[in-house]
């Protein structure tokens, strides 16, 4: 039997309607797919999203593993999070694409323990240890690891693209340093 032109034309329809109607169960309405109500500054309003974190203040960047539900510093909350424990964000230049789309923090792409390692998505190389030890280890001055945090340099050298430029206050700084120092 042939399906004339008009009947075609609705199958394809109802294909589409279909397969538009499962990416939304699968996407929005299961637990790993379910994406809370976001507020200003993509902060989850209730509820918990896989992606992002929890809506008691505790956030995570995309691909993180989960980090501590209190901070016992300022600097590891800005290591865990991208935020500091005033609630605003530490603006950056550069970085990779994602990091600019979905906000992150240090712990993204060294680590929770700060040993670097492995190549960020979307990035070239591998994020090195920026433990305070291995820091020292190569001779760097914490103004060293302030210029490096803050305008990606080292020995004269720019670092690659996919390390942001961090643009925290020199409280902030010195927060993220002293942090560095706990991580060894």
């Amino acid at each position: 039997m042939l399906i004339n032109t008009m009947e075609k034309s609705e199958i394809v329809v109802a294909i589409i309607a279909v397969v538009v109607v499962a990416f939304f169960l699968l996407n929005f309405l299961t637990p790993y797919g379910y994406m809370p109500m976001m507020g200003y500054g993509g902060y989850p309003m209730g509820g918990y999203n896989p992606m992002m974190g929890y809506s008691d203040e505790r956030y995570y960047p995309p691909g993180c593993c989960q980090g501590p539900a209190e901070f016992s510093s300022n600097g590891e909350k800005i290591y865990f999070t991208g935020i500091n424990e005033k609630g605003e964000r530490i603006p950056f230049t550069g970085g990779p694409q994602w990091l600019v789309m979905h906000g992150g923090s240090c712990v993204n792409c060294h680590g929770r323990d700060g040993r670097g390692g492995l190549v960020p998505m979307m990035c070239n190389e591998k994020a090195p240890d920026i433990r305070y030890s291995a820091l020292t280890e190569e001779e760097m001055s914490d103004e060293e690891i302030r210029i490096a945090i803050t305008k990606g340099e080292h020995d004269n050298e720019t670092l690659d693209w996919c390390m942001p430029r961090w643009q925290m206050s020199d409280e902030d700084l010195n927060d993220i340093i002293a942090y560095l120092k706990e991580l060894g």
